[in-house]
């Protein structure tokens, strides 16, 4: 099958990683071990090898990957992510193969091809207004797992590797031990492993994430092309809505949009409410329904919204498997945390945990492997700091 052209933005140029020098952080040859196959380890990972290859193609790969999850499938097929203003650093860490076939991941390539770049809407659920919107920029949308297959590519990742513990008390050098028995050393260590990262409980004196008074129950739901026609007219990516009366939040995306409209939409489906005594005038406050009650509750959630959008909600099939999502947030100490002398870091939700209503957590992801990249191959003397104390010391 012919793969498509890397020129997937009309009038695109894209930028690659400028030829800069390693630094050579002990005598032993740099090599970084990576914990976490997300989105973010997965860039970091690509990014390093794009790197290995225009330096030194024939020697062994500076980097290993480790993932907790026993393979790919583990955690089902996720939901979509939108790359807005780490697109330019997103594309500057891919290898040249990979960003030709970023369209394999969009959501809908048609409407990429139409130049539609959504318009990340917020409407009001009391009377449908529209409250805010952001102007047409650079951005892309993208399903999440396939996102992660094409990062996969060309990477050997090491499955089922739950971390147990960090050692350091080796002069220049990090060792992970796993819960399996096994361990790896390397040069570095840097902790991608989510939002509820084992990483970061070896580095930060305060790990655990904030709970937030939020509940949050998520669906995939397959829709008629006709169906989709007026939620596509609203935004062909996604949009969302928040209830002034109740505060609860509903969110719509399209997951696929195939190119026969023979074939149903693939559609995510969110609905959020606060948890808090008096919501739909219950006296206590209302938690995450039981599996086989969560349909019926998002519906009563909904029922004093306008249309569209309680229709969008109502017309979920009952038998549909909703999800929870725990809202969490975890914010980094001001005083940073210990980086084992510059060994060890955290990038991605394991640094800075967020809930998914601003949509950044990926963004934020890309950002911090740009940052370190640019760190990690900069020239330093044998006296300056680690780059890893540079790169995040602030």
């Amino acid at each position: 099958m012919q793969r498509p052209s890397p020129d997937w933005r009309a009038g695109a140029s894209h930028p690659y990683l400028g030829s800069a020098s390693s630094t050579a952080m002990t005598s032993s040859p740099p090599h970084t071990l990576i914990i976490g196959a997300g989105i973010t380890g997965l860039v970091l990972a690509q990014a390093l090898r794009k790197r290995h290859a225009a330096d030194s193609p024939t020697a062994p790969l500076p980097f290993s990957i480790y993932e907790r999850d026993p393979n790919p499938t583990h955690r089902g097929a996720g939901w979509g992510l939108t790359i807005h203003w780490a697109l330019p650093d997103f594309e500057s860490l891919l290898p040249a193969d990979l960003l030709a076939r970023l369209p394999e991941t969009f959501v809908d390539a048609a409407a990429v091809t139409e130049g539609l770049t959504g318009n990340f809407l917020l409407f009001d659920l009391q009377d449908g207004a529209e409250r805010y919107r952001v102007p047409p920029n650079t951005r892309i949308r993208v399903s999440r797992e396939r996102l992660r297959r094409l990062l996969m590519d060309g990477l050997d990742i090491q499955w089922s590797k739950t971390i147990a513990e960090i050692d350091t008390t080796t002069p220049g050098a990090v060792t992970a031990s796993f819960t399996d028995g096994t361990t790896a050393t390397g040069t570095q260590l840097i902790g991608a492993d989510g939002s509820r990262s084992r990483v970061r409980t070896f580095l930060a004196p305060s790990p655990a994430n904030n709970v937030l008074p939020v509940r949050l129950l998520g669906a995939s739901v397959p829709y008629s092309f006709t169906r989709c026609i007026p939620i596509r007219d609203l935004d062909p990516f996604f949009f969302q809505a928040s209830d002034p009366a109740t505060d609860a939040f509903f969110w719509f995306s399209f997951l696929s949009v195939p190119a026969d409209t023979a074939e149903d939409r693939v559609c995510q489906i969110l609905v959020s409410w606060p948890f808090r005594k008096g919501f739909l005038g219950r006296e206590e406050p209302v938690d995450t329904p039981a599996a086989g009650e969560r349909v019926a509750w998002m519906k009563e959630v909904t029922k004093g919204w306008v249309e569209p959008f309680r229709g969008i909600v109502a017309d979920i099939p009952e038998g549909t498997e909703v999800k929870s999502l725990a809202l969490e947030d975890w914010l980094p100490a001001e005083k940073g945390f210990d980086s084992r002398d510059g060994r060890v870091t955290l990038i991605g939700d394991a640094a800075h945990a967020m809930t998914m209503f601003r949509g950044e957590a990926a963004n934020h992801g890309i950002a911090d492997v740009a940052s370190l990249v640019r760190e990690l191959f900069a020239e330093t003397d044998a006296n300056a700091p680690g780059p890893i104390d540079r790169a995040f010391s602030n």
